[in-house]
């Protein structure tokens, strides 16, 4: 080969080389059109996340609900008593309206006689009686009568105290023209004791020098 055959095959484009039997190199795979399938499954950290915030929310809901409580006290091993004394409506209702009303007797069954009424109230009464001694959880019937008029008939009644020269009872269900008939008459006693009062302070008033 001659100087100038030399120089030629030196910067001559070189034919790319065929692949063997003729075929062309394998090109790269196309990527697919279709976008791949996102998974949803949630990730493990978002399960985490959401089981913590799901045991708190359980967890603050069951401490609302749950309710304190304490254990008895024990008064001996304090040496001395804090119990208190409770009053239900009942008994505040009864010292409430317990009033003094004129001219009220009962006619008590069990004893066949007729009592002046030292208190009345909404819830009881008591009456004037010396001996014998009545026992309380006794049951008694009486006639209540104002004025001399019979106010109201059949009124069951409980003993709960006698002392001091009077029974204390507690009316036992009341029937709608009993409980009216009550009521009439503890609003006559308020009417008479306010009219007490005035007169009261009537007297001790003084006209100044």
């Amino acid at each position: 080969m001659g100087f100038f055959d030399f120089f030629t095959s030196l910067f001559s484009r070189r034919a790319k080389p065929k692949a063997r039997g003729g075929k062309k190199p394998a090109s790269k795979a196309k990527q697919s059109s279709k976008p791949a399938a996102k998974s949803t499954a949630p990730r493990k950290g978002g399960e985490e996340a959401i089981g913590f915030n799901v045991a708190k929310t359980a967890e603050k809901k069951r401490k609302k609900a749950e309710k304190i409580s304490a254990a008895p006290i024990d008064e001996k091993a304090l040496g001395f008593s804090i119990s208190l004394k409770t009053e239900d409506a009942q008994s505040k209702k009864r010292e409430a309206l317990r009033i003094r009303v004129d001219n009220l007797f009962v006619h008590v069954s069990r004893l066949n006689k007729r009592y002046p009424v030292t208190d009345i109230s909404a819830t009881g009464l008591g009456f004037a009686f010396e001996k014998p001694r009545i026992k309380a959880g006794v049951d008694l019937v009486m006639t209540i009568i104002l004025d001399g008029k019979v106010m109201a008939k059949d009124v069951q009644c409980k003993v709960r105290r006698h002392d001091r020269g009077s029974v204390g009872c507690a009316f036992v269900d009341l029937d709608r023209a009993q409980d009216d008939a009550v009521h009439a008459i503890v609003l006559r006693g308020q009417k008479e004791q306010a009219a007490r009062k005035t007169a009261q302070r009537d007297r001790d008033f003084k006209v100044p020098a």
